[in-house]
């Protein structure tokens, strides 16, 4: 998600951008070696070692076992139209592996993405349209849907999440600021309001274990839980002030039960975006760090089916 400035500031260099053929720099191609890396603390992590999650196998009560290995990862899309896979429990710069440049026919940018468990990446772009991308070859599948009253503006967060913690019965979830939390249909693209959340905004995340969660950036930045039968919010991390700062597009993930924040700033002459950083917050350690200083790419959506590994269990 792209905040409002960075849609009417960036407009021309979005619309380029999404024509690109380029692959972003700095990336891994999936055959080629890996390298590592990380960045300090910051935020309630200070100087705090990153650690990096590990695949729980059999521990996954049985998720990993329905779905194919693609589902498993976290996917990014960035502001040059790219795709790019996600995989947590990799060091550094070889957890980001480029997939390839979006075919959507659209003249604007990718606006928020969500995961389903069949590995299908649904990405609304700023005019509203909607795709269905293939995430193991970046291939684009139009849709009939487009978002009411996308306009210059336009901010969408989105995410799935398994309902009443079951797997096999998963949901998207969509937050529009000013219009509040929405399920969306996949099967016939409609969407239906809860009622809740009409002042939030920010980007969507959700998971196996059934739970809803938004991250805004602003001010301070911060996490809160959704809970889905009253839509009432919960917060579960306030950052320090430092940590999330003139942030220009932004996106959402969790995997393992930790969250992770893709964030990009302004550039010196603040009209352009700056590559992203990827923050980590583990609620279980109480720590947040910077896991990637630079990932050489815009990311302005991101996604993860509920077949990624689960919460740890305490």
């Amino acid at each position: 998600m792209r905040s409002v400035f960075s849609l009417f500031a960036f407009a021309a260099a979005s619309t380029l951008a999404a024509c690109s053929g380029s692959s972003p720099s700095g990336l891994k191609g999936p055959e080629t070696s890996s390298d590592s890396g990380t960045g300090g603390g910051v935020g309630g992590g200070g100087g705090d070692t990153v650690i990096v999650p590990t695949d729980p196998g059999s521990g996954d009560a049985g998720v990993a076992s329905n779905c194919s290995d693609a589902a498993k990862l976290v996917y990014l899309v960035s502001e040059e139209n790219v795709l790019v896979s996600f995989d947590p429990s990799k060091p550094g710069r070889s957890a980001y592996q480029s997939i390839g440049t979006l075919d959507c026919a659209s003249s604007s940018a990718p606006q928020t993405m969500g995961v389903d468990r069949s590995g299908t990446a649904w990405v609304f772009f700023s005019d509203g349209h909607l795709f269905k991308v293939n995430v193991t070859n970046a291939h684009c599948t139009s849709t009939s849907y487009t978002y009411p009253g996308a306009s210059t503006g336009f901010m969408l967060g989105s995410g799935f999440t398994a309902l009443g913690g079951n797997v096999a019965n998963e949901a998207l979830f969509l937050l529009r600021d000013g219009e509040g939390l929405q399920q969306f249909n996949t099967a016939t693209l409609t969407k239906t309001s809860t009622g809740g959340l009409r002042a939030t905004s920010g980007e969507l995340t959700g998971g196996p274990d059934g739970k809803l969660f938004v991250f805004d950036p602003s001010s301070s930045g911060r996490i809160a839980e959704i809970n889905t039968s009253t839509w009432a919010l919960n917060t579960v991390k306030t950052f320090s002030n430092s940590t999330f700062q003139g942030v220009s597009a932004f996106a959402f993930a969790r995997y393992a039960g930790s969250f992770y924040m893709f964030t990009a700033g302004t550039d010196s002459s603040g009209l352009f975006p700056t590559t992203t950083k990827t923050t980590v917050f583990d609620p279980v350690a109480g720590t947040t760090s910077i896991r990637d200083a630079d990932i050489g790419i815009t990311v302005v959506g991101a996604g993860q089916s509920v077949c990624v590994p689960p919460p740890p269990i305490r």
